[in-house]
């Protein structure tokens, strides 16, 4: 069973009447995402999905937290990463079949998959930003320092700056979503709970605090985020 809290950009009504396509974004660093909670979060979401349903599992970026924390080099991280990419697929596909659920219903995504034109786009204006606008650099800075798995560790500037590639390189995910193949998007996010990468994502998304850098990002569908917990 699945708890629906608050929803942005939709409504419970919209997600029941199935109007969007669904997509699960798996934190490997998150120990919420136990398999009994992916299996609620997926079946829920194929309740009440458009047409398909994507689970989207961030291995690539997942490896600059290795990077930092764990002092391994850029290939040792991505290495790590993706094996844990990997344990994370197979623990999908084993619910997919236990559940019987077909191979057709569900893309499985890794990171690369999702780095279509759009995001690219995106994604550039987000690291030319962090370059050049000193009021948005220190807020994404100041969303890892407060990130729980991090708050309170002692990293130099050099690390956290680091660390923020992670919240820049998601944001594109968090404004507009993912498209697949032939065009199918994928806009609506449960997730259990609201970060503050989530609340810059949606001040991004309103054009409030970084007028500019909304401009510059031709947002042409904004994402559908839903507060939501297995129960």
């Amino acid at each position: 069973m699945m708890r629906i809290v608050s929803c942005f950009n939709t409504t419970e009504d919209d997600i029941r009447e199935k109007w969007f396509n669904i997509f699960i974004g798996i934190s490997l660093g998150k120990k919420y995402f136990t398999r009994e909670h992916i299996a609620v979060f997926l079946l829920w979401a194929l309740e009440n999905t458009k047409e398909k349903v994507a689970v989207v599992i961030p291995d690539k970026i997942h490896a600059i937290n290795y990077e930092v924390k764990n002092a391994y080099s850029k290939e040792r991280a991505l290495s790590v990463a993706r094996r844990k990419g990997d344990e994370v697929e197979k623990a999908v596909l084993e619910i997919m079949k236990e559940n019987k659920i077909s191979k057709s219903q569900v893309f499985i995504l890794r990171w690369e998959q999702i780095e279509n034109e759009s995001y690219v786009q995106m994604l550039a204006v987000f690291r030319r930003a962090f370059e050049e606008n000193l009021k948005f650099r220190e807020t994404v800075i100041n969303i890892v320092k407060e990130t729980p798995q991090i708050k309170g560790l002692d990293f130099t500037d050099s690390q956290y700056e680091k660390l923020a590639q992670y919240v820049i390189e998601e944001l594109p995910l968090l404004i507009s979503g993912v498209w697949v193949g032939g065009g199918m998007h994928f806009e609506v996010l449960p997730y259990p709970g609201f970060a503050n990468i989530d609340y810059l994502a949606i001040d991004l998304q309103e054009g409030k605090s970084f007028p500019e850098i909304t401009k510059g990002l031709q947002i042409k569908s904004k994402l559908k985020l839903i507060e939501a917990y297995a129960e």
